[in-house]
């Protein structure tokens, strides 16, 4: 009765000094949090900067930093995942900011007009984060080189963590994948968002791989729409895809672009636009876009080893394969920022 009373003496006080109170209805308030909300997703191996060297177009990262920044602030993200993002700070001298790769990485898109911000920043799962120098072994959540940037303008942290794959092909970088749920500022629709890098020259440890990352999305991703990512170093037409894309699909989330294993056009598009997918995702630090592409054929996806899977009931707006380069010559503008094009994908939550 007292509460009641309160809010009667308060709202005849608002009355009388002549304030309005605003607000929407419960049911609408509740349909405007439904709304769909397009999330612009992307996936790129930016090189790690542990491999630099000028050699041919290669150049080291920071020359090659520029276009990989233009690259992504110019696609407006919401979300990406960057793979070889070196963790270490031993190369320091080689970098403009930050005491490691990806931190600036991030130095430099923050520079660039972004907000991004890592959704871990830890270097090593180690008491002493920073270094993996005499490392008594602390879970920080760290994913070695594969790591998860956001836009803290449209999307907002809502947890996250790091799977190490229980089968690894060598010791000096080890395989991981990436995790976070992440909620959007606009609507409030959670995703679970993932990127990775599986083995690039062991089969084996690549199938182990997949296979354990398949059943670990599974168990974490409970209700939320899926959104996966990453350097599978597997195109369609390799064995493996003959397995794993099919097993994506059963899983639940299949590639956002409409690929299947094994054939050369895409039978049943799902991005509803489609820009430069006739490009195959690996460079191979070529200018010459002819040597990578189906550009006498442009209905022809290309060979990608880059992917963008997705929860198989989310509407896929667009995917694109991102390149800076000249159609009259076919040649690639400027600087070549890695040996991979990102991939970036548009794509509608519910």
């Amino acid at each position: 009765m007292r509460i009641a009373k309160a809010v009667a003496t308060l709202s005849a006080l608002v009355v009388a000094a002549g304030l309005t109170v605003t607000g929407a209805p419960a049911q609408e308030a509740s349909a405007a949090a439904k709304a769909p909300v397009d999330v612009r997703v992307g996936t790129y191996n930016v090189r790690s900067v542990s491999l630099d060297r000028t050699a041919g177009e290669e150049r080291p990262w920071k020359e090659r930093r520029p276009g990989i920044i233009a690259n992504i602030t110019g696609e407006n993200l919401d979300v990406l995942g960057v793979q070889e993002v070196n963790p270490s700070k031993a190369f320091k001298s080689r970098l403009v900011t930050g005491k490691n790769q990806y931190q600036d990485l991030r130095a430099g898109l923050n520079a660039a007009g972004g907000s991004f911000a890592l959704t871990n920043a830890y270097a090593f799962n180690c008491k002493k984060p920073s270094t993996q120098y005499r490392c008594k072994k602390r879970d920080r959540g760290a994913s070695h080189a594969e790591r998860i940037l956001y836009n803290t303008r449209t999307l907002t942290l809502v947890s996250q963590g790091k799977l190490k794959y229980k089968g690894q092909s060598g010791s000096t970088s080890p395989n991981y994948l990436a995790w976070a749920v992440l909620r959007t500022n606009a609507g409030g629709q959670e995703f679970l968002f993932t990127t990775t890098h599986l083995a690039p020259k062991d089969e084996a440890a690549r199938a182990a791989q997949w296979a354990e990352m398949i059943s670990y999305i599974n168990s974490i991703k409970g209700s939320r729409p899926v959104i996966v990512t990453g350097d599978f170093n597997t195109h369609k037409h390799k064995p493996l895809a003959k397995r794993f894309l099919p097993a994506m699909e059963a899983a639940g989330y299949g590639d956002a672009l409409g690929q299947r294993a094994g054939e050369y056009t895409l039978s049943a598009p799902r991005a509803q636009s489609r820009v430069n997918t006739w490009m195959n995702t690996a460079n191979h630090m070529d200018r010459n876009v002819k040597n990578w592409s189906f550009w006498f054929k442009p209905e022809k996806p290309g060979n990608n080893i880059d992917w963008i899977f997705a929860s198989n009931s989310l509407p896929v707006v667009e995917y694109k394969v991102v390149a800076n380069y000249d159609p009259s010559t076919m040649m690639v503008n400027g600087v070549i920022p890695s040996d991979h094009n990102m991939v970036r994908a548009t794509i509608t939550l519910p």
